[in-house]
C-alpha cells in the first residue's frame, strides 16, 4: 500500500552569493555565452537566491575576469545586474500542499564583448562566497563558487549550449522524478549530460575575488558515500541520461543536496566547451492531499482462491469518484465507477489493474497492479522415475495450479531413505523394499491450504528379457546363445561348462554334461534387471569317446619330460583349436592351429601357476574332439 501521509520534498535551490557579505542565500548559476559574428560574444551570468532568506540581495554588479590560456588576465569588466524575476512556487500538482516560505528568484547579468580567435581560447569566470554551511553532502563551511566556461581555440564563432528550462521548486519524495536539465545548442554540436565536479571559489576573507582567480580551479569534495557522480542519496539512485539530460530517480533523505550538471558540446568528437549548472537540493516534507491505492493480492493472498472472479476493494484518500479498468484487451467493457467492483476475467493470466479516483477533476491519481488470475486451486503430486527396484531414483514435484504464497512439506513413508523434505521439487527418494509406497504432499498457503496423497509401486526384477527356446545340439558341439536386450550380462549353469566369455551378449557354451540348465541375469543402461533360463540338451545316439590315454599332466621343467601338451594323437593333422580354463571357467589361452607347443603360459606368455585346468580341443566348426583336465605342476 503506498504511503500518502507524508512525503520528502525537494527544493530546487542554486548557490551563489552576495558582494559585501557572505551569501548563504544564493542557490545556485552558470556562466554562458552567445556569439554575435565578428568576434563579438554575449556573455550571460544567471545567479539564483532565496528571497526569503533575509540575507543579502543580488549585488548590483559583478566582474567577468577573461583568461588567455596561460592564465594571463586579458579583461576583466564590471557588469551590472538585470531585473530580478521571481521563479512560480507551483510544483505542477495542485493536489499537493505546498511548504510554506518557498521563494525563488533570479538575475542575469549581461555582457557583449569582442574576443578575437586566440589560440588556446579564453577560460570566463566568476567567483562568489559562501555557501550555505548546512549543506550535507559535502563540507561547505568557507567555501564558495566558481562560474566558469571556455571559447575553443580559434574560435570560429562558437555559441555554448543554453538550459532551456528554469530548475523546479518543489519534488516530492517518493515519486518517480523527471527533472528536464536539457540544454539546446545554436551550432547543432552534439550534447552530452553528466553529474560533475563542483568548483569552489573565494573565501570568508575575501568573499568575491576581483578579479577571479585564473584557472586551474579546485574541485570540493563529497562527502562519502556521496560523490559527484551519485550526489543525492535515493532508491533508486538519482541519475541523468547522458542523452536527453533527463535527471530521474528517487530522493530518500532529508538534507541539502549540491549538485553539479555539466552539459558538453561536441563537434565530430572533439570537445570544445563545457557549461556547469552548481545546484543544491533541499529536502522537506509535503503532503499529498489525493492518493489511489487498492487492496492487491499481496495484502489479501485469499483473493488468490477464488478463480478467474475477483473482488476488488479501493483504498484512496480524497476519493470523489472512481474509474476502474481491469486490463482486458480483449474487451472494452472491463470498466467499473463502484468502489468495490466485482469483475470475471475471461481467462487466467497477468493483467494490469487501473484505478482512477477523481476522473475529470484537477485532483486525480492514478494506481495500477498486476494481478495474477489462476483457475481455482487445483493442486497435483508429480512424480518421474525408474519404477524398478534396482534402479529407483525419484523425483516429486508439486504441479497444478497453486497460489503464490503456497510452500510444500513431503513424507514418503518409513521404507523411504527421504525424511522432513520441503519445498516444490524433492529428488533422489527411494524406498528399501519394492511394492507400493503411499506419498503425502502437504500445501501450506495464506489462503488456499491442502493435503493430497498418491501412491508409487517399485518392482523387482522388472526387465523383460528372453534367452530364447530349449535347444539341443550335437554331442560336442558349442551351444550359440544370445539375449535380445540388456547392457550388461551374466551367464552361468546348473552343471559343469565352459565359456569363452559369460558376460557378453552372445556367448559361446562348451557342456560337460547332458540336459543343462543356462542362467542369464541381464541389466540394462538405467539399472533395472531381468532373467531367463534356457535348457541346452545333446541328440541322441551321442556317445562321449574313451580318451583316457591322453596326456594330463605337465611339468614344465626344461628337463624334456613333459614340458609340452602333446595332443598330437587326437588332432591327426587337423586344424583344430585348443582353448585352456581355469577352475572357475575362466579361459586363460586359445591358440588356433594348435602345433603341441604350449607350455604352461597364460595368453600374456606369462607361466600359470600349478594347479588343475581344463583344456578343451575344437576341430573344425563345431567338434569338440577332446575336453578334459590337466594338471600343472611346476618342480
Amino acid at each position: 500500500m503506498r504511503q500518502f501521509l507524508q512525503k520528502l520534498i525537494i527544493t530546487a535551490s542554486l548557490l551563489v552569493a552576495g558582494h559585501t557579505m557572505d551569501a548563504a542565500h544564493l542557490v545556485g548559476g552558470e556562466i554562458t555565452y552567445t556569439c554575435l559574428g565578428s568576434n563579438s560574444y554575449q556573455i550571460t551570468l544567471r545567479i539564483y537566491r532565496d528571497c526569503n532568506s533575509g540575507g543579502a540581495g543580488f549585488d548590483n554588479s559583478v566582474n567577468f575576469s577573461v583568461y588567455d590560456i596561460s592564465g594571463n588576465l586579458l579583461f576583466n569588466p564590471s557588469v551590472t545586474k538585470g531585473p530580478t524575476i521571481t521563479v512560480p512556487t507551483g510544483t505542477g500538482n495542485p493536489c499537493l500542499t505546498i511548504p510554506p516560505n518557498i521563494c525563488t528568484e533570479y538575475a542575469e547579468y549581461v555582457h557583449t564583448m569582442t574576443l578575437p580567435a586566440r589560440i588556446g581560447g579564453y577560460t570566463i569566470s566568476y567567483q562568489r562566497c559562501c555557501r550555505n554551511s548546512t549543506i550535507t553532502n559535502i563540507s561547505a563551511s568557507g567555501k564558495g563558487n566558481t562560474y566558469t566556461v571556455q571559447v575553443p581555440t580559434m574560435d570560429n564563432c562558437n555559441s555554448t549550449p543554453q538550459f532551456t528550462t528554469i530548475p523546479p521548486i518543489v519534488i516530492c519524495q517518493g515519486d518517480q522524478l523527471s527533472i528536464d536539465a536539457s540544454a539546446t545548442d545554436a551550432n547543432g554540436d552534439s550534447l552530452h549530460y553528466a553529474f560533475c565536479d563542483i568548483l569552489n571559489g573565494g573565501s570568508s576573507f575575501n568573499a568575491s575575488p576581483n578579479p577571479a582567480d585564473p584557472p586551474p580551479y579546485s574541485i570540493i569534495p563529497f562527502i562519502a558515500p556521496n560523490t559527484s557522480a551519485v550526489p543525492i542519496p535515493g532508491n533508486p539512485a538519482l541519475s541523468i541520461d547522458p542523452i536527453t539530460g533527463m535527471i530521474t530517480g528517487v530522493a530518500n533523505q532529508t538534507g541539502q543536496f549540491v549538485v553539479g550538471i555539466c552539459v558538453s558540446e561536441y563537434d565530430n568528437g572533439v570537445l570544445k566547451s563545457t557549461v556547469r549548472r552548481d545546484y543544491q537540493f533541499n529536502v522537506t516534507n509535503c503532503i499529498v492531499n489525493v492518493v489511489a491505492d487498492m487492496l492487491t493480492q499481496v495484502e489479501d493472498p485469499t483473493m488468490l482462491c477464488g478463480g478467474t472472479t475477483v473482488q476488488f476493494q479501493a483504498q484512496t484518500a480524497g476519493a470523489l469518484g472512481y474509474m476502474w479498468n481491469f486490463g482486458d484487451t480483449t474487451s472494452v467493457t472491463d470498466t467499473s465507477s463502484s468502489p468495490t467492483p466485482l469483475f470475471t476475467f475471461p481467462d487466467t493470466g497477468r493483467f494490469d489493474v487501473m484505478l482512477i479516483i477523481n476522473p475529470g477533476l484537477v485532483c486525480t491519481d492514478t494506481v495500477i497492479e498486476t494481478f495474477v488470475i489462476y483457475d481455482s486451486p487445483d493442486y497435483q503430486i508429480g512424480w518421474s522415475g525408474v519404477v524398478c527396484f534396482e534402479a529407483q531414483d525419484f523425483t516429486f514435484k508439486a504441479i497444478g495450479t497453486t497460489p503464490v504464497d503456497a510452500t510444500f512439506s513431503w513424507d514418503f513413508g518409513t521404507q523411504s531413505n527421504t525424511f522432513g523434505a520441503t519445498g516444490d521439487s524433492i529428488e533422489h527418494v527411494t524406498w528399501n523394499q519394492p511394492g507400493k509406497h503411499w506419498v503425502k504432499m502437504t500445501v501450506h498457503s495464506v489462503s488456499c491450504p491442502d493435503t493430497l496423497y498418491d501412491t508409487v509401486e517399485v518392482f523387482a526384477w522388472t526387465l523383460d528379457v528372453s534367452a530364447g527356446s530349449d535347444t539341443a545340439i550335437v554331442y560336442g558341439d558349442t551351444a550359440y546363445l544370445a539375449v535380445d536386450t540388456g547392457a550388461a550380462w551374466y551367464w552361468y549353469a546348473d552343471q559343469p561348462v565352459y565359456w569363452n566369455n559369460y558376460r557378453q551378449q552372445d556367448p559361446q557354451m562348451w557342456m560337460l554334461e547332458d540336459s543343462t540348465t543356462v542362467y542369464v541375469i541381464v541389466t540394462d543402461i538405467l539399472g533395472c534387471r531381468g532373467a531367463d533360463t534356457l535348457m541346452v540338451y545333446w541328440l541322441p545316439r551321442q556317445t562321449r569317446p574313451e580318451l583316457g590315454h591322453i596326456q594330463n599332466l605337465m611339468t614344465p621343467n626344461g628337463d624334456g619330460l613333459n614340458d609340452i601338451l602333446d595332443l598330437s594323437e587326437v588332432t591327426f593333422g587337423d586344424d583344430c583349436t585348443l582353448r585352456v580354463f581355469d577352475r572357475w571357467g575362466g579361459q586363460v589361452y586359445e591358440q588356433t592351429a594348435y602345433d603341441d607347443s604350449w607350455t604352461g603360459v597364460n595368453a600374456n606368455g606369462r607361466k600359470l601357476g600349478d594347479g588343475t585346468y581344463y583344456i578343451m580341443l575344437q576341430c573344425g566348426l563345431k567338434e569338440i574332439r577332446y575336453a578334459g583336465p590337466l594338471t600343472l605342476v611346476r618342480p
